[in-house]
C-alpha cells in the first residue's frame, strides 16, 4: 500500500491517502482519464482500489460507471498497472 501510495504520490501533486476509500473527484477523473487514453470508456471513474504490486507495477481495479447518478449498475471494471516509469498499463478486469 505505501508503495502505491509513493506511486500516486508522484503522480498527483497534493495527493494523500485516502481515509476510508473517499477519493476525491479530482483523482477519480485522473483515473477515469488514464483509462480513456488506454483507449477505454471512462465517462466517470466512481470506484478505486488497490490490488497489489505485480511483476508490472502496482495493480488498481478502477471502477467507472456513467456519468448520471445515482449509479445504475452499469459499471464496468478496468485493470490498471502502474508501472515504475510512471506510465499506466490499461486492459479490461478479468475476475
Amino acid at each position: 500500500m505505501l508503495m502505491a501510495v509513493a506511486v500516486v504520490a508522484v503522480l498527483v501533486p497534493g495527493f494523500s491517502a485516502a481515509q476510508g476509500d473517499v477519493w476525491s473527484l479530482e483523482l477519480l477523473e485522473r483515473y477515469a482519464s488514464w483509462i480513456r487514453e488506454g483507449g477505454f470508456a471512462c465517462p466517470l471513474a466512481t470506484r478505486i482500489t488497490e490490488v497489489g504490486p505485480d511483476d508490472g507495477g502496482t495493480v488498481f481495479k478502477v471502477t467507472c460507471g456513467p456519468a448520471t447518478l445515482p449509479l445504475t449498475g452499469e459499471e464496468i471494471a478496468y485493470r490498471m498497472t502502474v508501472r515504475p516509469s510512471g506510465s499506466p498499463l490499461v486492459e479490461p478486469w478479468r475476475d
